[in-house]
């Protein structure tokens, strides 16, 4: 087994822009069981057509010829789905930037009661907001029903085992939001990363 150098792994630092919660538009999502490897916007309009049809066992449609069968997945409750990207690296802003929505920060930190923000470096600090909201997708499987073995669905408990875990030291909390990423898009297949779940991103309602 290859051993990795740690001066070849490439670690980032990477805040949330919690305004892009609020802006976060509601999007039709479907987890397709291939890979694109494309990431940006595309008129799949165009080109394709939808003839989603409801079967005895649940959702059926065909996709460049593979029969694929689906299911709808509601996000848990009290938690809310976002679309979450990745700003380009040019768009950091080297310096010190305060990430809280309001002035009562800058009061505490001048009375000393919290930290002041911590400086930026271009290559190190990376910032993602959210470019759309989701209560549900559609998650499909070639030829059979994903079931409850799929593994978004354990990825989907992860936000109940991270409740349960002590917050580390040092840890800023925005207020009591919970956050579940997810690289998920309406506009090309997502895929879910279950460390995600817990900051395709949730909130309590």
């Amino acid at each position: 087994m290859e051993s990795i150098d740690e001066e070849d792994v490439q670690k980032h630092r990477v805040h949330l822009r919690p305004i892009t919660l609020r802006n976060a538009a509601p999007a039709t999502l479907h987890l397709l069981p291939c890979e694109v490897p494309v990431n940006r916007p595309a008129p799949v309009e165009r080109f394709f057509t939808p003839a989603i049809r409801q079967g005895p066992d649940g959702l059926q449609v065909s996709f460049r010829g593979r029969k694929l069968r689906g299911e709808e997945v509601e996000v848990p409750s009290g938690l809310e789905g976002y679309v979450m990207v990745m700003e380009e690296k040019g768009e950091v802003l080297v310096g010190k930037q305060d990430f809280s929505e309001g002035s009562e920060n800058d009061e505490q930190e001048e009375q000393g009661l919290v930290e002041p923000p911590e400086a930026l470096e271009r290559d190190f600090d990376r910032f993602i907001g959210a470019s759309a909201s989701f209560s549900h997708f559609t998650l499909w499987n070639l030829e059979t029903f994903p079931g409850p073995d799929a593994k978004v669905r354990a990825a989907l408990t992860w936000p109940r085992l991270a409740a349960a875990v002590p917050r580390a030291p040092g840890v800023r909390k925005l207020g009591n939001r919970q956050a579940l990423p997810c690289t998920l898009s309406h506009l090309s297949p997502p895929s879910c990363d279950p460390r995600s779940v817990g900051g395709s991103k949730t909130r309590p309602a």
